[in-house]
């Protein structure tokens, strides 16, 4: 089922009777297991109002959001119909701030409560999180710290561990390598793919960079002044003429091929997501 946008709209209620619209005419349809989605636009564009109504911590003013099957709009909020909570085990979110979502005294601790608040034993899940510590790149050493004297890299693989732990179907991440240097970046984005891969989920990722986008996004969406400006394949939207129509940065693998092409006087026939493709390419060229 998955989610869906039905011409959504949704309205932060201000001083005066016009308010601010965040978000204007949303149609768009995600699948509940196989993609990894990457959601870039200017700061203000609409992105964490988006992702914040694909668990129903807002809720659409006009419009619906069909979330795996429940249906919300202004209709099923005033009539109460819909439980949430299902809802946000199964369409996990975690906010770029980790402290937001670490409060108890231990990881283990902070791990289990959401499991234990869905109804799971205490058994299971800390059996749960034993296996998913690993699963981001930590071991079962950190189950026994306290959250607060993590590394901010650290702190946010807990957050993580956190919402896995409740085996959403989505995993939604608000610009989780911010503050991260170019190495710990790239561990973590390690860890989204392979959780992406390895268990079968949808990871919808907030990000400011380009980088990220264009190696490891399946499906890129574009906000833009409350919009959604584009939906489709990362390489289709670095072109030329899209980077200069949006003012996105050119991803630094595209600007190395962009000189290669101009050295060599001709273009590539593909356009290359990685490093060793474009190695490979340039083996052909040289053969």
């Amino acid at each position: 089922m998955g989610i869906k946008f039905k011409r959504v709209d949704f309205k932060y209620q201000g001083f005066d009777e016009k308010g601010y619209l965040a978000l204007s005419n949303i149609n768009l349809s995600i699948k509940p297991t196989g993609e990894f989605i990457t959601l870039i636009g200017e700061t203000g564009s609409g992105k964490s109002t988006l992702v914040q109504h694909m668990n129903a911590l807002l809720t659409p003013s006009s419009g619906e959001v069909d979330i795996l099957g429940a249906i919300i709009n202004q209709e099923s909020i005033k009539k109460k119909k819909i439980r949430l909570n299902p809802i946000r085990q199964k369409v996990g979110l975690v906010f770029q701030f980790p402290e937001y979502q670490l409060f108890e005294e231990t990881v283990l601790k902070d791990i289990i409560f959401g499991p234990k608040n869905y109804g799971v034993s205490e058994q299971e899940a800390t059996k749960r999180a034993k296996e998913i510590i690993n699963i981001v790149g930590l071991n079962e050493s950190y189950l026994s710290r306290s959250p607060f004297n993590l590394s901010g890299g650290e702190k946010k693989r807990v957050s993580i561990a956190g919402i896995l732990a409740m085996d959403p179907d989505i995993l939604i991440l608000d610009e989780p390598t911010s503050g991260l240097d170019p190495v710990g970046r790239d561990e973590l984005l390690k860890v989204f793919f392979d959780i992406h891969e390895k268990l079968n989920k949808t990871v919808i990722i907030i990000t400011h960079d380009m980088n990220t986008v264009y190696h490891y996004a399946k499906r890129v969406l574009v906000m833009r002044d409350s919009y959604l400006v584009y939906d489709g394949d990362p390489v289709d939207l670095f072109t030329k003429k899209n980077i200069e129509h949006w003012n996105l940065d050119t991803p630094d693998l595209l600007k190395l091929t962009y000189e290669i092409e101009d050295h060599l006087k001709k273009p590539f026939k593909i356009r290359p997501r990685t490093q060793a493709q474009l190695l490979e390419m340039l083996k052909e060229v040289e053969a």
